[in-house]
C-alpha cells in the first residue's frame, strides 16, 4: 500500500489519504476532533502514525505542515467585527431561506413571489432568475461540495432541479400531495434528494430521472424536516406528530422512531459523527440521542418558552439552542450535557442559531429586526447585525467562515465581511 497524496478537510478538521494498493486507488479519512490551538504537532504526528501504518518516518514533516495549517483555521478571531457589504431588495414579496454556495461567492433566495434567484455576493449582481413554481418557493438548497445543481421546494407540491449555470429547470418532482416545506441533496450520492411535507410524508426522488425512489409515510402529522447523515444511508425526519424517525435507505422503511417530546417538534439534525440526533419541540425543550441507546434521552436542554432551532457545531462537540424566550444557550456534549453559557439580548424570539464553521462563533437570528454575533464560550454579544425592517429568520455563514448572509422579511438580504482580525481565540 503506497500514499500518493493527503487531502485537508477544515471543518471539521480532518486529512484524507489518497492511496494505491495492488493498482487501485483507495482513500482513508482520518478525523481530528481533538485537535485545538494549542496542540503539540510533532506529539499529534506520532499518535497518528502510531495508528496509520501509511503515515512513515518519510511524510512526518509534511504531515506536520498539514496539521499546522488546519490548527492556524481553529485559531478564529472571534472579536472580529463584520461590516455591511451588501444589502439587496428585488423579490417582490419576502424571502422565504438563503444558501450560499461551498466558495461563499454566490447564494440563492427563495421567495413567495415564486421564485428562486442566484446572487454574486461580491458585486451584489442577480445572475440568474429561476421561474418555473407557481407557489411560494419555501426551501433553496446548493448539492455540496460540487454545487453544480440548486434543489427548490415549493407550496405548488412540487420540487424542482436546477441548473445554475444555465437558469434551466433539469426535472420538476412530483409526488407529494401538499406544501413542501424541506428539501435537500443526498451527500453521498447527489443523485437523490430528499423533500419532507406539509402530507405527513417525506419522499426520496432521483434527480436525474425525477422517479421517486422512497416513500416514507409513518408520520401522523406534518413532516418539516428531512436530513440524510452524511453516507446518504439514513434518513432523518422531525413531525408535528412530536416524534422524529431514523429510516433506513436501504431497507426502505424506518429504523428507528424517537419519542419523548410533548409537543410538536421544530428540527432534528445530527452530530457530524451521525451517532447523536439532537431535536427541538414547542414543549420547550431540546433533546440530544444516542442511536446506540435510543430507549431514553441523553440529555434535555430547557428554555421557558418553546425550542424553535437547535444546531451541533463542526465537531458535534457543542450543541446550540435558539427559543422563543429570546435566548440562545449553548451546551457541553461531550461530558455530563453541561450548560455553557446564556446568549441574552434579543428582544423578541431566536428563531435560527449557527455556529462559525471553527466554532468560536454563534449567529443568531431574531424577531426582533436583528442577527447577533456571539462568542460561543463566554455568551458575550460581540456584534449586533442591525439595518433589516422585518423579523430576521434566516442567517449563515459561509464555508470560510469570512461572510455572513441574513435574511428578513422585509424582502431583503444583507450580506456582511469579516473586517480586520481583532483577537483570536479557541
Amino acid at each position: 500500500m503506497r500514499l500518493i497524496k493527503i487531502y485537508l478537510r477544515y471543518y471539521p478538521p480532518g486529512i484524507a489519504l489518497n492511496y494505491q494498493k495492488k493498482g487501485i486507488e483507495g482513500t482513508k479519512m482520518i478525523d481530528l476532533f481533538d485537535l485545538t490551538p494549542s496542540c503539540d504537532l510533532q506529539v499529534l504526528t506520532k499518535q497518528i502514525a502510531s495508528t496509520e501504518p501509511l503515515i512513515t518516518q518519510e511524510v512526518f514533516p509534511q504531515v506536520t505542515e498539514i496539521l499546522e495549517k488546519l490548527q492556524k483555521k481553529l485559531k478564529e478571531p472571534v472579536k472580529t467585527k463584520f461590516y455591511l457589504f451588501k444589502t439587496l431588495q428585488t423579490h417582490i414579496l419576502p424571502l422565504t431561506n438563503v444558501c450560499f454556495d461551498k466558495s461563499g461567492k454566490k447564494c440563492i433566495t427563495g421567495s413567495y413571489d415564486r421564485t428562486c434567484r442566484i446572487w454574486n455576493v461580491e458585486s451584489g449582481d442577480e445572475e440568474k432568475v429561476l421561474k418555473g413554481h407557481e407557489n411560494v418557493v419555501f426551501s433553496v438548497a446548493y448539492n455540496y461540495p460540487r454545487c453544480d445543481r440548486i434543489l427548490t421546494g415549493s407550496f405548488d407540491k412540487t420540487a424542482k432541479i436546477w441548473n445554475p449555470v444555465s437558469g434551466n429547470c433539469i426535472n420538476t418532482l412530483w409526488g407529494h400531495t401538499a406544501e413542501i416545506v424541506g428539501a435537500e441533496f443526498n451527500p453521498h450520492q447527489c443523485e437523490l434528494v430528499a423533500t419532507c411535507s406539509m402530507d405527513n410524508t417525506a419522499r426520496v426522488f432521483h434527480s436525474e430521472t425525477g422517479q421517486e425512489v422512497h416513500l416514507f409515510a409513518d408520520h401522523s402529522a406534518e413532516v418539516i424536516s428531512a436530513r440524510f447523515n452524511k453516507e446518504g444511508t439514513l434518513l432523518l425526519t422531525a413531525s408535528f406528530d412530536e416524534t422524529a424517525t431514523v429510516w433506513d435507505m436501504r431497507a426502505k422503511e424506518h429504523a428507528i422512531v424517537i419519542r419523548g417530546h410533548e409537543a410538536e417538534l421544530s428540527n432534528a439534525v445530527w452530530n457530524f459523527q451521525c451517532n447523536l440526533i439532537a431535536t427541538s419541540s414547542l414543549d420547550r425543550t431540546a433533546k440530544i440521542w444516542d442511536l446506540r441507546r435510543l430507549d431514553d434521552a441523553q440529555a434535555t436542554a430547557s428554555h421557558k418558552d418553546e425550542v424553535l432551532d437547535v444546531a451541533f457545531n463542526c465537531t458535534g462537540t457543542r450543541l446550540a439552542t435558539g427559543s422563543a424566550d429570546c435566548t440562545a444557550k449553548v451546551w457541553d456534549v461531550t461530558g455530563n450535557f453541561e450548560l455553557v453559557t446564556i446568549m441574552a439580548g434579543h428582544t423578541d424570539e431566536v428563531s435560527k442559531v449557527t455556529f462559525s464553521p471553527p466554532g468560536g462563533l454563534l449567529l443568531t437570528a431574531s424577531a426582533d429586526k436583528t442577527a447577533r454575533i456571539w462568542n460561543s464560550g463566554t455568551g458575550t454579544c460581540t456584534q449586533t447585525l442591525s439595518g433589516h425592517d422585518g423579523e430576521v429568520f434566516s442567517c449563515s455563514f459561509n464555508y470560510s467562515g469570512d461572510a455572513i448572509i441574513t435574511a428578513s422579511k422585509d424582502n431583503t438580504w444583507s450580506a456582511q465581511e469579516a473586517a480586520a482580525e481583532v483577537q483570536c481565540g479557541v
